[in-house]
């Protein structure tokens, strides 16, 4: 601590006294270093500038003169400034979309929730291998997430989605998965029979198909005697109603 108060005090007077110092370079010197302290120390810091800058400047006319003298920061400069300071992934951000392409794909992936890399590469009519090289760099750089579904990932924009919402989303991106999600969104409860008839499919299809979506906790198998009857919890339903548009006809359904 003392150690920091001394290159504090350091810092307060070269800026105070020496105004030939105060060049970009120096003040990005200054970043730098603010990056390496603790927050706790750095607080402390930019409370100690305060109070030096007011004596400066109050208590000590004869800089005045000198004050025209110091550097300007352009507000793009002041912007970039701050950026560096207080956001940090922000800037990582910003680097990471500079490229054409890469922005192309994580617009494309931000748009189109829940498509699987195939899909991605047929609509965007790219290069498999160029099209891998970006999407691993946004998922690195963790703009995009890469959500695991059956022998799939789709790729979601970060931060976004919640996890039901991904697994709703992936879900209906498949054909039979969707339109059996779709049926008992516009009718709450439906027998075993009614719905395989409705999606004319076998019965044993049907079967395969809602075990699978029982493991996810997609649907509710509800038993009434000798009959089967399956439904969506409230959470589930209120999220397929939201991207039900989704599974109309969307590319990357299989």
């Amino acid at each position: 601590m003392i150690c920091f108060l001394v290159r504090s005090l350091t810092v307060l007077v070269q800026l105070s006294t020496n105004t030939d110092k105060c060049s970009r370079e120096y003040i990005l010197c200054g970043v730098l270093w603010l990056r390496r302290v603790s927050a706790s120390s750095t607080l402390l810091l930019l409370m100690l500038i305060l109070f030096f800058s007011y004596l400066a400047f109050t208590c000590a006319p004869h800089n005045h003169s000198q004050l025209l003298e110091i550097p300007k920061l352009q507000v793009a400069e002041g912007a970039a400034f701050a950026s560096v300071f207080f956001n940090r992934g922000d800037c990582a951000a910003v680097t990471l979309l500079n490229q054409t392409t890469r922005l192309t794909v994580f617009n494309f992936v931000k748009e189109n929730p829940g498509l699987h890399f195939r899909a991605i590469a047929d609509c965007l009519n790219m290069p498999i291998g160029v099209l891998q090289y970006h999407l691993g760099l946004l998922v690195k750089g963790d703009l995009v997430s890469a959500y695991p579904n059956g022998r799939y990932k789709r790729y979601f924009e970060s931060h976004k989605f919640t996890e039901v919402e991904m697994k709703v989303i992936s879900a209906l991106r498949h054909k039979t998965p969707s339109m059996i999600l779709i049926a008992l969104l516009r009718k709450p409860q439906m027998s075993h029979k009614d719905l395989a008839e409705q999606m004319d499919i076998s019965s044993q299809a049907l079967s395969w198909q809602m075990r699978e979506m029982e493991k996810m906790n997609l649907v509710r198998r509800n038993i009434e005697g000798l009959s089967v009857k399956y439904s969506l919890d409230e959470a589930i339903r209120t999220t397929v109603n939201e991207y039900s548009k989704l599974s109309n006809g969307a590319a990357g359904s299989v």
